[in-house]
């Protein structure tokens, strides 16, 4: 039978902990209420938990991604592709993306961060 060295063993515990971090995290956000749920159509908040994670995550990978002479073209193009990598919660992402694309454009031209962004689209909590 083959046996693990202590590295090994290490590479499993740290990817672990990264789990459960993550898990705790959209916990947190879920239990402040952040959630959101869809229903004919449109997304509501405060029923489908990660819905306030997803919006900040986006909101600062864009916000490295886009140049301040970014066109509101360039911002639509990169908000397509930003859910690529999020990982697991991608159908979330994608579902605010095209719920709220005209309005990111608009919002990820302003200097607000991203707790602002998604608070003022109604995602988060403000």
């Amino acid at each position: 039978m083959p046996t693990f060295g202590h590295s090994t063993c290490y590479i499993y515990h740290a990817v672990f902990l990264t789990v459960c971090a993550l898990h705790l995290e959209m916990h947190k956000e879920e239990s402040i209420g952040n959630e959101f749920e869809e229903s004919s159509g449109e997304i509501e908040t405060e029923q489908l938990p990660g819905k306030c994670w997803a919006c900040k995550w986006v909101i600062r990978k864009l916000k490295k991604q886009i140049s301040n002479g970014a066109t509101p073209d360039d911002i639509k193009t990169k908000l397509g592709m930003v859910c690529d990598e999020i990982g697991f919660l991608k159908s979330i992402c994608r579902k605010l993306v095209n719920q709220y694309t005209d309005t990111l454009v608009e919002e990820l031209s302003t200097t607000d961060d991203a707790r602002t962004i998604c608070a003022n689209i109604g995602v988060c909590k403000k």
